[in-house]
């Protein structure tokens, strides 16, 4: 999806109307700071990269919003497979070296970079930026979400954990640290950590009763440990929330697993 989507983002950024003031300014960060929240809400619907382009515009400052759309093309380069299309990294570069042009000592525009380098492989070229980074401004909210990504990348739990507490600690609202939280289940599921994970999306879904993903991920953690009971509580959960090809999926898998009558059967809309 990745490759495709940066070729439909090429156009729009070609046509769009781009703040002139050359310079950063107190509204321009603002709005940026509002647009790369936006991003990260991106979840595979390209409406919402769309809303946020629409957001970095508004502002009144060219180097944040030539940032923001390339903050925006790393969030699209992204394969479904986790991979990053080079070209899309790429693109996304060209764009941050515009904003580095006119305001080259903004951490907030230059961790950009180091996401670049961190999704292109090229982890060392990363370490270098970070540890710049750091030494001007170690509390800022997108650089901290840069380390998660670099120790993620290296596959070092502990510090990958490290770092999603130290960004939590920095985040600026509760929608940030809620998409923190729901991350860090990520990065223990995909890890082999599934109690740990399985712990934070039921305290996830708490706050987010509606979210059918939460669900979803929860029932295949207890696929994945056999749990077919539970796991089939937690489809049937994220089925009522939302109809997906992924939770019919399972719904199937776990009928060969848990046939008959009784609760297991009315949970599958046997009688």
């Amino acid at each position: 999806m990745g490759k495709q989507l940066v070729a439909k983002l090429r156009p729009l950024l070609a046509k769009a109307k781009w703040p002139q003031t050359p310079a950063a300014t107190p509204h321009g960060r603002q709005t940026y700071l509002m647009g790369l929240d936006k991003v990260d809400e991106f979840k595979g619907h390209p409406q919402t990269l769309a809303a946020a382009l629409r957001i970095f515009l508004t502002g009144d400052s060219a180097p944040y919003a030539y940032a923001g759309a390339a903050y925006t093309l790393v969030a699209a380069a992204q394969e479904s497979d986790n991979h990053y299309d080079p070209g899309g990294l790429e693109t996304a570069m060209t764009w941050l070296e515009k904003a580095q042009e006119l305001e080259p000592d903004l951490v907030e525009i230059n961790m950009i970079e180091a996401l670049v380098y961190v999704y292109s492989g090229r982890l060392d070229d990363a370490r270098l930026v970070l540890d710049y980074l750091q030494s001007q401004d170690p509390r800022d909210y997108y650089l901290l979400k840069a380390e998660i990504a670099y120790w993620r990348a290296l596959k070092d739990v502990e510090q990958t954990v490290h770092w999603f507490n130290q960004a939590a600690a920095a985040a600026a609202n509760v929608p940030q640290k809620l998409r923190l939280r729901s991350q860090l289940a990520d990065f223990y599921m995909s890890a082999g950590q599934y109690d740990k994970a399985l712990a934070i999306y039921k305290e996830a879904a708490l706050h987010d009763k509606n979210n059918h993903i939460l669900w979803h991920k929860m029932s295949l953690i207890y696929w994945k440990q056999a749990d077919y009971e539970q796991a089939a509580y937690a489809n049937q959960q994220a089925l009522r929330r939302q109809d997906f090809p992924a939770g019919r999926k399972m719904e199937a898998a776990l009928k060969e697993k848990l046939p008959g009558t009784g609760v297991l059967g009315r949970l599958f809309g046997n009688k």
